[in-house]
């Protein structure tokens, strides 16, 4: 009977031990994946922040030349890039806000003039850099973006160095058809046909490269837009017979 009761105990005892080892390793496990939890929590936090657009207010804005436009373009760019998420964005903003308006307003800044000779940015890559900036930004709303985007384009011709291919048009109209079309369709057909004559625009359009930027193009748009798709191939078709191979 003693006997009998020994190995009872020693079995219980067994059985307790095995619970609070499972135990044990039970809240361990909770333990290691905590840090997970809050990892995740955090990065989805700042994704949101990402996302989080303000409205854009560009009023109050005056520049009484191209050369204090192109200061204030270099210093927000700069600002924006050093900057953390939630600064960035308040930086990018500002960069957006004293961007050129108008086709006009690129030349002012970023071209050159045979009378007043090189603008403020029109040195390369500075002048690159910033144009490209523009072209890559994710903090302003698709509406202002795109609406400003378009604007700049409208009467574009090329003239080589910083001022041709719509300054990187094409490609938002490729990556991000529904938002960039959405706008562009709100604009005249006239405004709209300079906006994709100046994508192929310059002194040999007809070439391989606006061959394959046209298909491109064709692809995305018609599955988006009709109208736009039948804008694009019109002023395509039109600019590439003014092309006599010597120049047009």
């Amino acid at each position: 009977m003693n006997r009998l009761l020994a190995i009872l105990t020693l079995i219980l005892l067994t059985s307790c031990g095995q619970s609070t080892k499972s135990d044990n390793a039970k809240q361990t496990d909770e333990l290691a994946e905590t840090p997970t939890e809050i990892e995740t929590a955090m990065i989805d936090q700042e994704i949101k922040q990402e996302e989080k657009f303000e409205k854009v207010d560009c009023t109050d804005l005056d520049f009484i030349s191209a050369e204090q436009r192109a200061d204030s373009l270099l210093a927000f760019m700069e600002k924006a890039i050093d900057s953390s998420s939630a600064s960035r964005i308040k930086w990018e903003q500002k960069f957006f806000c004293v961007f050129p308006n108008s086709f006009k307003g690129m030349q002012a800044v970023f071209g050159y003039d045979n009378d007043n000779g090189a603008s403020p940015l029109y040195d390369y890559p500075k002048g690159a850099n910033v144009i490209q900036y523009f072209s890559q930004l994710k903090s302003i709303p698709d509406s202002t973006y795109y609406d400003k985007y378009v604007r700049i384009n409208i009467d574009g011709i090329w003239e080589a160095d910083n001022i041709g291919e719509a300054f990187d048009f094409a490609n938002r109209l490729v990556k991000d058809t529904k938002n960039s079309c959405k706008v562009l369709s709100t604009f005249s057909d006239k405004e709209i046909k300079s906006v994709f004559r100046f994508i192929f625009d310059g002194p040999h359009p007809k070439n391989k490269m606006n061959e394959g930027t046209y298909e491109d193009l064709k692809l995305k748009i018609d599955g988006q837009n009709k109208l736009l798709s039948q804008l694009l191939t019109e002023s395509y078709e039109e600019l590439m017979a003014e092309d006599d191979g010597h120049g047009h």
